[in-house]
């Protein structure tokens, strides 16, 4: 008895700093000075919580690192109020807030962990990367002389810090290539990252993928489609939002004016305060208001992807394929707090222009993940979501949409769930397949492109010789080592002839798409 007692104890000692930390977090999120307090009649709470931190600092058993406690209570707290209100502390704002950047400042390279080393995966086209030699299948073993290694807890978020910089400044890297290693000083400058491709699928259909919705989204996606309709012979649109998880909300609104006629409702947003609450409404001139139009969209497509998605569909100007959307329909405003964290609050819901909320539920004990491995595991993927819609709008034609969250598409597609699997992550991760293809890419690029990207699509497959040797132990089914192949071509594709080869690779002989030309036969 006396050891249980104990060993209780000692847990009881090791969750005091998560439940000091949540009180700590509610007494700075809702603020402490004196005049605020006075008018929110806050005063109890705020004391209190004055009172732990005191107790804490002067009489808690352990050294306590304040910062880390202020960072989980925070977080503790709004995990409470929704799913996406949430608090970014100062060191992590600059990556949250590039990931919606298309231009912005280092050395443009995009990278990950492969066998615990930091692998160079695409050096951006004529980025400072690529022009001081840096190669698809580098290694980065240190970065300013500091070393890098997975296992000594090394971040992606640490290895932004240290790469970004102002323009003008030097970053030196120690690279592994092969077996020689190399230092390369490679100057930072202004980066351009596309956030929007597109190619024919086949004669007079166009596609068009947008990867996320950033800064210059709109824009880009407005200068791809006039790039078509100039070609004149534009009779159909693909929008692809798979796996397209949002961003800025307006470039969203903007694209889907593009296709709208004058007045229509795009979206509208209701919030407590007044001023989160709004419509916007398309304007006169869009560029294609009149041809067809399909949106590809699966479980990876959320917010703004959902807002364009719905605006299309609601208003009768395009036919959805896929997947039920992710179902993220919370507005969240930023506020950056005094120490360059930042506070992402949710201020209003989006409604499509039928009604439809497009937030899926996430009170009532009904559990809510925002990770879409775990929405697979759980099995929320697999289920039929139109027969569990109660919710039925119809649109201006008369066509049956379905609430409850997300947006539900016209023409469903069953789920692959291969590329949720962990052992096809965690192969592709330790073989050594990717440096392969890279080495590959290296030696044959001139070859492979005098033959051209047609003839490496119709022909090109990884050596049977190569894929054998790296599955020996494994137990892969023909879908996924089909799938496992087809990456690795596209990631070929990619380093040879950039992104937009890239998803061609990906989309030959694509469900989606197939679909999609299927019904779009003139």
């Amino acid at each position: 008895m006396e050891v249980k007692q104990k060993n209780s104890s000692e847990q009881i000692f090791l969750l005091m700093p998560f439940f000091f930390g949540l009180a700590l977090g509610i007494g700075i999120a809702l603020g402490v000075s004196i005049m605020y307090v006075r008018e929110t009649g806050l005063g109890k709470q705020a004391q209190q919580t004055a009172e732990v931190l005191k107790l804490i600092k002067e009489n808690y058993v352990e050294e306590v690192n304040l910062d880390s406690l202020h960072t989980l209570g925070l977080q503790s707290l709004l995990s409470n109020l929704d799913p996406h209100s949430t608090y970014i502390p100062a060191e992590e704002v600059a990556l949250a807030q590039s990931q919606l950047e298309t231009d912005f400042e280092g050395i443009g390279i995009e990278y990950e962990w492969l066998n615990d080393t930091l692998f160079v995966s695409y050096p951006l086209p004529q980025s400072p990367a690529e022009k001081a030699g840096i190669f698809s299948g580098d290694k980065i073993l240190a970065i300013d002389e500091q070393a890098i290694n997975y296992n000594n807890g090394e971040s992606i978020t640490d290895i932004f810090q240290k790469l970004r910089g102002k323009k003008g400044t030097t970053v030196k890297l120690k690279i592994l290539r092969g077996l020689s290693i190399k230092e390369i000083s490679v100057e930072r400058d202004k980066i351009i990252s596309k956030s929007v491709i597109g190619y024919w699928a086949k004669p007079h259909i166009a596609y068009i993928r947008i990867l996320r919705f950033a800064e210059k989204t709109d824009q880009e996606f407005s200068d791809i489609l006039q790039e078509f309709i100039q070609k004149d012979t534009l009779r159909a649109v693909i929008v692809d939002l798979r796996e397209n998880g949002g961003g800025y909300m307006d470039k969203a609104t903007r694209i889907a004016d593009e296709f709208l006629e004058a007045g229509l409702l795009i979206v509208s947003t209701k919030g407590k305060q007044k001023r989160y609450s709004q419509e916007y409404k398309a304007t006169a001139g869009g560029l294609y208001e009149k041809g067809k139009v399909v949106v590809l969209l699966d479980e990876g497509s959320a917010s703004a992807s959902e807002i364009l998605a719905g605006a299309l569909q609601d208003n009768d100007k395009a036919t959805i394929i896929g997947r039920k959307s992710y179902g993220k329909g919370l507005v969240q405003v930023p506020f950056a707090l005094s120490d360059g964290s930042e506070l992402r609050l949710t201020v209003s819901k989006y409604y499509t222009p039928t009604g439809r909320c497009i937030q899926r539920p996430y009170h009532k004990g009904k559990k809510y993940s925002k990770s879409l491995e775990e929405r697979y595991k759980s099995g929320f993927l697999l289920k039929d979501t139109l027969s569990e819609a109660t919710e039925i709008f119809f649109t201006p034609q008369m066509k049956k949409v379905f609430g409850g969250g997300g947006i539900t598409p016209d023409i469903s597609l069953p789920l692959d769930s291969t590329k949720y699997e962990e052992k096809i992550k965690d192969f592709l991760q330790k073989t050594q397949l990717k440096p392969w293809i890279a080495e590959y890419a290296h030696q044959n690029r001139k070859i492979l492109q005098e033959k051209g990207f047609s003839d490496f699509l119709t022909h090109w497959q990884l050596p049977e010789t190569v894929f054998a040797k790296a599955l020996t132990g494994s137990d892969f089914n023909e879908p996924e080592k089909k799938f496992i192949k087809k990456q690795l071509k596209a990631f070929l594709a990619k380093i040879v002839w950039g992104k937009t080869a890239y998803f061609q690779t990906l989309n030959a002989e694509d469900e989606f798409l197939q679909k999609a030309l299927e019904i779009l036969r003139f």
